[in-house]
């Protein structure tokens, strides 16, 4: 890893500007507009529409009244007080306005605009005169050229893309804002609760490393990804990691890993991005957990935000056909899980249930039974066992879809057949399934061992089916190779975490 010319914040007073920036009581956006796709204007009308429960100021010389509020022609012109101040004029103006925060007293800056370090020399001396200025002013800087940040708990949404992910434990820390948004979509499209977005842009006075260790003491976070084309201070980086992950364990995905995606980094946020080997071998040592895809980011936090944690990595398969249990053993293999033969008294157990041919074995093949207590029992005849330290469960989560299909057909061809009846077959397939979903979190919860499902076909319901009152949530992946990924690091953590916590 090459060390940039930048030297990490990493003090008190740092952490507490954030402390102040990352759950205001009010917020001013600086360029705020009326035009339909500026930046003042998606960041402003996000912030509006998402309900922040303080105060909002819009800034701007020319305009009276935006979004319904009243509009100040400058941010010292504001009455009241200011904790943070969203800034989205060029590049030229923004030296001038952080001075114009500093009189205010502002706490902290967003600096949306882009234009700095990310582009030449002229924009690499422009950033560390704005840098200059927020240390002289105590302003605490996120950015410059980020897409924002998201604020579940302190309920405001400041980001140019507008979405609203429900209140959760896993934190983003983004260098790319894009990239971040996109995770940010795609988590709450599949349940994944959030404790906080930063898209961190160019990094300009608050690194990656400043901000994990403002998670390290997050009460709401339990979980941390991290987006990175480049790290500052490569040893300092490892060593706060290191630290945080005997807590929390930290998720990352690098960019720049080829020479091609070095290149555009550098044109993208300014940053210079190391060997990938050699930082996926530093970051082992530090327990971080390293994926190669953005879609490895929300699956892993998936399982880390919701399951209790493995306790080794013997696994138990239960399936509803035999294909799958066979690909899923044979992947749990090749990523160092165990299969281990289940004993005679729990095959007695389970061949209550099955007829004489089911293959008495783990992976535990289910033959396809209708019997919907079935897949219960042989779950929880597993867990109960000592020898094993997780269950995947493949194909029971989802069938409601092919009931769905089924039913579809049905009422097109048996026209004799009553659409109440029909109705009440796909009624019951949903109760059924949100049944069995409360039955894996009671059973996480007693066993303290975790289930991980493979959803039989797409549902649109999510990865993540938090229920109400449990300290695990359901989680149900599309893929078995999935699955058995996340297990795989879940159980790599854990290995770090008894060596280091």
């Amino acid at each position: 890893m090459k060390t940039l010319m930048h030297t990490p914040v990493g003090t008190p007073d740092a952490l507490s500007g954030l402390d102040v920036g990352l759950a205001p009581q009010s917020v001013a956006v600086i360029g705020a507009s009326s035009t339909f796709g500026k930046w003042g204007q998606l960041i402003l009308s996000n912030i509006v529409a998402g309900d922040f429960p303080g105060k909002v100021f819009p800034v701007n010389p020319k305009d009276k009244v935006i979004c319904g509020l009243p509009v100040y022609g400058d941010i010292r012109d504001i009455p009241d007080a200011v904790d943070l101040a969203f800034i989205t004029t060029p590049a030229s103006t923004v030296a001038g306005i952080l001075e114009a925060c500093g009189e205010k007293g502002v706490s902290g800056v967003v600096v949306i605009t882009s234009g700095f370090s990310e582009t030449d020399d002229k924009g690499k001396a422009l950033e560390a005169r704005i840098v200059e200025i927020c240390k002289q002013r105590n302003l605490t800087l996120i950015g410059p050229n980020t897409m924002g940040i998201i604020c579940p708990y302190a309920g405001l949404f400041a980001t140019g893309s507008h979405a609203r992910p429900r209140k959760g434990s896993v934190a983003f820390v983004s260098q790319s804002g894009n990239l971040g948004n996109q995770l940010i979509h795609w988590a709450e499209q599949q349940g994944i609760g959030v404790s906080l977005f930063v898209g961190s842009g160019n990094e300009g006075l608050l690194t990656c490393t400043d901000y994990l260790q403002y998670l390290a003491r997050d009460p709401q976070t339990r979980t941390i990804i991290l987006y990175l084309e480049s790290v500052g201070d490569g040893r300092y980086f490892l060593d706060v990691a290191k630290r945080v992950n005997r807590t929390k364990p930290i998720i990352v995905l690098k960019g720049g890993r080829t020479e091609a995606g070095r290149k555009a980094a550098a044109s993208h946020t300014g940053s210079m991005s190391g060997e990938d080997a050699v930082f996926r071998a530093a970051c082992r040592q530090s327990g971080i957990l390293n994926v190669s895809v953005p879609s490895e980011l929300l699956d892993l936090s998936a399982g880390l935000s919701s399951l209790p944690m493995p306790k080794g990595n013997r696994v138990g398969i239960v399936t509803l056909g035999g294909g799958w249990g066979v690909v899923t053993a044979d992947e749990c293999n090749r990523r160092g899980l165990a299969v281990p033969r289940i004993p005679e008294d729990i095959v007695q157990t389970i061949s209550k249930y099955l007829p004489p041919f089911w293959s008495r074995g783990n992976p535990v093949d289910l033959v396809g039974t209708r019997d919907l207590e079935v897949p219960m029992a042989a779950v929880e005849a597993l867990l109960k066992w000592d020898g094993i330290d997780a269950v995947i469960s493949l194909g029971i989560v989802g069938r409601v879809e092919m009931v769905r299909l089924l039913i579809q057909s049905t009422r097109k061809v048996e026209k004799a057949l009553s659409s109440e009846f029909l109705d009440q077959m796909a009624a019951f397939s949903q109760v059924y399934e949100k049944n069995y979903i409360a039955k894996m979190d009671d059973l996480m919860e007693t066993y303290e061992k975790p289930v991980i499902g493979v959803s039989l076909a797409n549902t649109g319901e999510g990865v993540v089916r938090p229920p109400a009152g449990k300290r695990y949530s359901g989680v149900f992946y599309q893929t078995p190779e999935s699955a058995v990924n996340v297990l795989s690091k879940m159980v790599a953590y854990e290995r770090f975490h008894a060596r280091h916590g």
